[in-house]
């Protein structure tokens, strides 16, 4: 890129000479963007005829396109430029300005000042926001804390809430990080018997996993509407810590729910809400400056086939950038028979079993950066078959396993008498 000259440089010039000097930095800033000058005039709505004059240095551009051409320059790059560079290209721009108008130009400066003034204000404003909430997600841990913090408020123990910061601790450890730019699948199980507590478990090993980066979490929550929609509100309560709490953490860590108490997943236009936008085009949606700011979404639906179909048929409209995706997977249904563990296969399953793992198996596909964390009763591990093979995460061995501990006092979710 040509960088405009010095501030000393420009004001010892002869006269005339900015004009062609701001032309050559446009033309060497366009150029990276990689676009026709008509491709590019359609983008920003601009008329072609005086985009290529502005170019030629044959008209004297106003700071409005200036501003854009960086703007554009910016998201190629993906990332800010320099306050130092573009202080040069305005004040090359000014100079322009002033021996063309002379003092007539007075107002077009000072006009220029606003916006510049304006610009910056609100690029410290966004970087301070972004700065807010990449400090309070990666190092506070906020859904984590307002979690805990919920539960204390009803009553429970010191020792319970030792224990699930332990459980889902050892559990988030085991995953994959999400800003990592290796990509695998990770499989974990935690042991929890029946009546054990584990939405809440599962709520806080979500929380942590939002607080990490993780920006979408599918929850499987068995075959029938009354336990989906039974583990939709406990979840919502736990991930919005109370109802008072709703309005503060959607303002400043928005969680997209696309699902509902009363609603199980249900078919959208194009798959539009898991489309994830990129603040900065150049970089995957894992680095840190996009993740952090991109608003997860939760999903809490049945183990059903019309509505795995539905799921599985918007996730392939939304594309292959979902592939950049670090997504978290949650079943909260026992696998019956849990095969891969045990020494051999103890009953055929059904059809409607079998499409639902085949479902849940190209589901898993779209996304490479899912991990997927199982809840079983009990896990025994008796000579399995050397033969035996499975591709489903499901059905394979697990990567990780951790025990919940049950018997445990007060895991369940209802409040301590």
């Amino acid at each position: 890129m040509t960088l405009p000259p010095d501030d000393d440089q420009i004001s010892s010039s002869p006269a005339g000479p900015a004009l062609p000097v701001l032309a050559e930095t446009l033309r060497s800033l366009f150029k990276e963007l990689g676009r026709s000058q008509r491709d590019f005039s359609a983008h920003v709505h601009w008329d072609h005829t005086a985009v290529s004059r502005y170019l030629r240095g044959e008209r004297l551009p106003p700071w409005e396109f200036v501003g854009t051409l960086l703007r554009e320059v910016e998201t190629a790059r993906g990332e800010p430029m320099s306050p130092a560079d573009r202080d040069r290209i305005a004040a090359l721009h000014r100079r322009a300005l002033e021996e063309r108008n002379g003092w007539s130009a007075l107002v077009q400066v000072l006009r220029q000042d606003s916006q510049l003034a304006e610009e910056r204000a609100r690029r410290a404003e966004t970087e301070l926001q972004a700065l807010a909430t990449n400090r309070q997600a990666q190092d506070e841990s906020w859904r984590w804390s307002a979690f805990t913090s919920s539960l204390a408020e009803r009553g429970w123990p010191e020792t319970s809430l030792t224990a699930l910061d332990r459980v889902t601790a050892r559990t988030i450890a085991c995953l994959a990080d999400p800003t990592a730019e290796l990509t695998y699948r990770t499989t974990g199980v935690i042991t929890a018997g029946a009546q054990s507590g584990r939405t809440t478990i599962g709520a806080g090993v979500i929380a942590r996993a939002l607080d990490a980066g993780y920006r979408l979490v599918i929850v499987f929550s068995g075959t029938l509407n009354l336990l989906r929609s039974q583990t939709q509100r406990r979840l919502e309560e736990a991930l919005l810590a109370s109802a008072d709490a709703d309005q503060q953490l959607q303002t400043r860590f928005p969680l997209l729910r696309l699902t509902s108490e009363e609603s199980d997943y249900r078919s959208m236009p194009s798959g539009s809400a898991l489309q994830f936008e990129k603040r900065h085009k150049a970089l995957p949606l894992f680095a840190p400056p996009n993740l952090y700011p991109t608003v997860p979404r939760l999903l809490v639906v049945k183990q059903n086939g019309a509505v795995l179909r539905k799921l599985l048929q918007d996730l392939r409209r939304a594309g292959p950038h979902l592939e950049e995706v670090p997504a978290l997977i949650v079943d909260f249904e026992p696998s019956r028979p849990y095969l891969a563990l045990h020494g051999g296969v103890s009953g055929d399953k059904t059809a409607a079993k079998t499409t639902i793992d085949l479902l849940r198996s190209e589901i898993i596909k779209l996304l490479p950066r899912a991990q997927l964390v199982r809840f079983e009763n009990q896990v025994t591990c008796t000579s399995p078959t050397p033969t035996m093979q499975s591709e489903s995460m499901w059905d394979g061995p697990p990567d990780f396993v951790v025990s919940a501990h049950p018997r445990e006092p007060r895991w369940a979710w209802e409040d301590p008498a």
